[in-house]
């Protein structure tokens, strides 16, 4: 736009900390929503009629309540900022703004190991504090449990005067956080020079062109076939491990609720929320030193899909545990007691009672690691190889030949891809997003 910004709004900790907002408040918007929306407004209504003005009722009330959410999105985030790769390496490594993610990366294509080990056991040992934080707030969260005797009431109330200012400050998110980025994205990739809005300046060769002038990319990404094969790739690893996850996060939801012990159950559910508060790029790491040589039985799997599959099962399975143990929790034991009376055994009861009617949770549970795996870069830039590049990191590759309009280009289809298969899988179940986060 021939506007010349500095440095600090461009590049390092402004940018980097502006888009991780934008990025995890959906995250937050999920949670404390179905807070709010299992919260019964007879409480409001009680503190009306006994003269509570709305900012008492805010702050002695709602707030007090969606707390443990709040809390709860807060941490979820913090684990999962801890291992971010993609951000400091583009916007930090221009102005030497490290993180401890950047640091590991570097170990390891250095081949320090004893550096890289340091790094990685310094970012496990952060995520296990969070764990311990985590298992603080689940008993701290239950001091704000409401009981009544009736169902939880929803009543909608006029907003007033605050009717243009809450229907702004979506519309400015939306604005800020989707399509200003998105437009400026598809802009960059049909221009040779950026701000140059001159008719000679655009051109579709980054999409379309054949026999370009650059040393690693000939033809635009659509008629490239480098592209097709990180498709191919991302779509194979990321949809094996999602239905994968989606069906263990079921049998987790299912072990939780139902198992006679209850520690085991305690243990199970946290066990598969570990992976979530271990950041991706450390996860990876201790893939990589245990399956880099055959150890036993088991053959080196470096350099194969399968170590990408493995991985990204155990770093997902938090979000369809979760799902899982949401779906079971409201699913009683009368069906599954009355098919074993029948004479019907545990598998048949799964296979033809809990599956068929968990069907939009199960979906969610598919859902929600299918769109994190496919955008996901921690995990792939550590393990994946030539031969086994996703589109993620075959767009940080174009970055490094210093190919932007390719690579924003790569970017736009990880959105168009992610997109599609979120619409087409919660056409086929009318599920959404939010059912497989409530709890």
């Amino acid at each position: 736009m021939g506007i010349q910004t500095p440095n600090w709004m461009a590049y390092g900790y402004f940018p980097i900390v502006t888009i991780m907002v934008l990025h995890y408040a959906p995250l937050v918007i999920l949670i404390v929503g179905n807070a709010l929306k299992r919260m019964d407004s007879q409480m409001e209504e009680c503190a009306q009629v006994l003269g509570a003005s709305r900012r008492v009722i805010a702050f002695k009330i709602i707030i007090p309540l969606v707390r443990p959410a709040l809390l709860s999105a807060a941490l979820l985030i913090f684990a999962d900022c801890i291992g971010e790769f993609a951000l400091p390496y583009i916007l930090g490594l221009p102005v030497h703004f490290d993180t401890l993610s950047t640091g590991l990366y570097r170990a390891i294509g250095t081949r320090q190991s004893g550096v890289a080990a340091v790094i990685a056991a310094v970012i496990m040992l952060m995520g296990m504090l969070t764990l311990l934080l985590d298992m603080k707030m689940l008993r701290e969260a239950k001091r704000f449990v409401t009981l009544g005797g009736k169902g939880v009431m929803e009543r909608r109330h006029s907003l007033g005067r605050w009717r243009s200012v809450a229907t702004a400050l979506p519309l400015a998110f939306v604005l800020l956080g989707v399509a200003i980025p998105l437009l400026t994205l598809f802009l960059s990739t049909v221009m040779i020079l950026p701000g140059r809005f001159s008719a000679d300046n655009f051109t579709l060769d980054y999409w379309i062109g054949h026999n370009l002038d650059t040393v690693a990319l000939h033809n635009g990404i659509l008629l490239s076939a480098e592209f097709w094969h990180t498709v191919w790739n991302t779509l194979v690893i990321v949809g094996s491990a999602s239905l994968a996850c989606g069906l263990l996060g079921l049998l987790v939801g299912y072990a939780v609720l139902r198992c006679h012990f209850r520690w085991v159950a305690a243990v199970l559910r946290q066990l598969t929320f570990l992976p979530y508060l271990v950041p991706g790029i450390a996860f990876a790491a201790a893939f990589l030193s245990l399956f880099a040589v055959a150890r036993g039985p088991v053959p080196a799997l470096y350099g194969t899909p399968l170590i990408l599959i493995l991985a990204l099962i155990a770093e997902k399975m938090p979000y369809a545990s979760r799902s899982g143990v949401a779906a079971m929790t409201q699913l009683g034991k009368e069906a599954e007691e009355a098919a074993r009376i029948a004479g019907a055994g545990w598998f048949a009861r799964l296979r033809r009672i809990v599956i068929p009617i968990q069907a939009a949770p199960l979906a969610t549970g598919i859902l929600l690691p299918f769109i994190s795996g496919i955008k996901g870069v921690s995990l792939f830039v550590i393990l994946a190889t030539p031969a086994t590049d996703v589109l993620t990191t075959w767009s940080l590759r174009l970055i490094d030949y210093n190919y932007q309009q390719a690579a924003n280009a790569v970017v736009l289809m990880i959105a168009l891809i992610s997109w599609a298969g979120t619409v087409m899988i919660q056409k086929i179940t009318g599920t959404g997003l939010a059912d497989g986060l409530e709890k």
